[in-house]
């Protein structure tokens, strides 16, 4: 079970009652790696509000901050990961290329190449133009509702991706490969389609998931690289 499937648990069990919500943070923080904070608790109403007021203004700091982290980590996923895709397959198709193979696998496994490669770089494109909007978002460039309207543009051109991959036949050897990237397809487009329902709802748990999902896209990106065969 991934951190991202493990998150959507833990939000299920708190909110059916199993978990409290200080258990559920304290299992949350653990999937994160974040250091929990000390107590410091008070009595006096006066620093009681005081104290609520810095917190709902820590949390607005903390959505605005994870949408940026997200971001981040998905240009990185689009900037090296997939880079990586599309040298390591444009490498093997050249390879293919020059040994006129006259074999139908041989073929398709070409073929197969060259559109993942094209649909590899598409992706790349797409998390580059997310994170410059990310950053116009940041400083006020553009509004969130614009910034929304982008994410929705750009998750819609990963779904069209994501079909157009799944109509390509790999052959044999690099089924593998395939089906990480198809995976990899998956995390990405949830991990964007919890990131727009964080800007819409303001919530930092659908960020925090939309974060875990494109870290699972990452990992599962660089396995797809690692399982590339030559056709």
């Amino acid at each position: 079970m991934s951190n991202a499937d493990e998150l959507k648990k833990l939000k299920e069990l708190l909110d059916s009652g199993v978990l409290s919500q200080e258990e559920f943070d304290k299992e949350k923080n653990k999937l994160l790696d974040i250091e929990p904070k000390a107590d410091t608790p008070s009595n006096d109403p006066e620093i009681k509000n005081s104290k609520d007021k810095k917190e709902r203004k820590i949390k607005k700091s903390y959505i605005v901050g994870g949408i940026l982290l997200l971001f981040f980590l998905i240009g990185s996923i689009g900037g090296d990961s997939s880079s990586d895709n599309i040298s390591s397959i444009n490498s093997s198709t050249s390879s293919n290329s020059s040994s006129n193979s006259s074999s139908n696998s041989s073929s398709n496994c070409v073929i197969w190449s060259n559109q993942t490669a094209d649909n590899a770089g598409k992706v790349a494109d797409i998390m580059f133009d997310v994170s410059e909007n990310a950053g116009d978002a940041s400083i006020g460039a553009i509004s969130l509702s614009t910034f929304e309207s982008l994410l929705k543009s750009d998750l819609q051109k990963a779904k069209n991706i994501y079909n157009n991959q799944l109509s390509t036949t790999p052959n044999s050897e690099n089924r593998v490969s395939h089906n990480y990237f198809i995976d990899a397809l998956e995390d990405l487009i949830d991990g964007l389609d919890y990131a727009i329902l964080g800007v819409e709802s303001g919530d930092s748990y659908y960020i925090e998931l939309g974060i875990l999902y494109i870290e699972d896209a990452g990992t599962n990106a660089e396995l797809a690289t690692l399982a590339l065969e030559g056709c």
